[in-house]
């Protein structure tokens, strides 16, 4: 049994109670048949505790109700149409359309129905992209997601399931990995990933408009990386754009805020937004004179991007030769356990 200290530090409802309807209303009728103030001469220190379990038994009810249960590391869904699903994950982020939880080898979103227009617009984008020939499609689909599953929650939430490399990760647990700054040589083959997917989209004639280092997800073994998230935000180039997260807002150009266009130029600034970030200053200031971080890189991160993204490419290229000379892989060790340590509600 807890103490009246143990029960007043908890935070989420799977911590007092189990995520069944009458095992918790028993386990709620056991704890105040212990802790109520009436058996207690109305200590203050009863009549505290006795809310706190009233407080997470009510926020318990209000999840089983919904369909959802959230453990630590587990989250059980009921759909609206009574099928049940069950998935482990490392690691839980909000974001403007509702929450994503990271598994081994898939991610859960779980989307505020009023979004459901983005839901619909990122899978039409990914079910039509369009490749050259058959080596084309072999080398870049694998880069982008495969939906496994969709679905409606009883509170009236769409769940996308998506299938992950279970060696990739996001570039936010890897930036928080590297205590915020992520070693230079290591940024380069990212970049370089996400240029020669930028090259694919513009084949595609699409402005993606979500790349950023929440829907991004590399393999550190492989040095490759898979634009899995963000989707809901692409529209044709020179189409109609429906939305950015905050973070791409802030680099927009005033002319891009004003005719909310699609361009591949903002593709290409968020590339190099992400470069700022993981070198550790998504505004390039701090970074200006470190003498780890080769200066054509540093140029190259707090400059503009005025080229298509092919012609991006070409530069590039010239700035991993001026900075490292010819291309080789330098070994990335990630420890997993240590990524995902004490990481469940972000």
């Amino acid at each position: 049994m807890y103490t009246i200290e143990e029960i007043l530090e908890m935070k989420y409802p799977y911590e007092l109670f189990t995520g069944n309807k009458e095992t918790a209303r028993k386990e709620h009728i056991d704890l105040l048949k212990i802790f109520h103030p009436d058996l207690h001469m109305d200590s203050e220190k009863y009549k505290e505790v006795t809310s706190k379990i009233n407080e997470l038994y009510s926020e318990t009810v209000k999840l089983l109700e919904n369909g959802t249960w959230i453990e630590e590391g587990v989250i059980k869904i009921t759909s609206s149409d009574g099928e049940k699903y069950s998935m482990k994950y490392n690691v839980e982020y909000s974001f403007e359309l509702g929450k994503y939880f990271i598994g081994n080898r898939s991610i859960l979103y779980l989307i505020d129905k009023k979004h459901e227009d983005f839901v619909e617009n990122s899978l039409d984008r990914i079910k039509n992209l369009k490749y050259e020939n058959n080596n084309m499609k072999s080398e870049f689909q694998k880069y982008f997601p495969k939906v496994l599953k969709k679905f409606e929650t009883i509170d009236k939430k769409i769940g996308l399931l998506i299938e992950k490399p279970e060696d990739a990760y996001s570039l936010k647990d890897i930036l928080n990995y590297y205590n915020s700054k992520v070693p230079a040589r290591h940024v380069m083959w990212i970049l370089s990933s996400l240029y020669n997917i930028t090259c694919f989209l513009y084949y595609n004639n699409l402005s993606h408009n979500g790349i950023n280092i929440d829907n991004y997800y590399i393999s550190p073994s492989n040095h490759i990386g898979f634009l899995l998230g963000g989707w809901w935000y692409t529209v044709p180039i020179d189409g109609k754009m429906l939305g950015v997260p905050s973070e791409i807002y802030s680099i927009m150009s005033p002319e891009m805020k004003s005719s909310r266009i699609g361009t591949f130029l903002l593709d290409l600034e968020s590339i190099r937004l992400i470069g700022r970030t993981l070198l550790g200053d998504k505004n390039g200031i701090s970074f200006i004179e470190d003498s780890d971080i080769p200066k054509p890189l540093i140029d190259w991160v707090r400059g503009v991007s005025v080229n298509n993204p092919m012609e991006e490419y070409k530069l590039w290229e010239s700035v991993i030769k001026q900075s490292y000379g010819e291309r080789r892989f330098v070994e990335m060790y990630i420890d997993i356990n240590k990524l995902y340590a004490g990481k469940f509600n972000k």
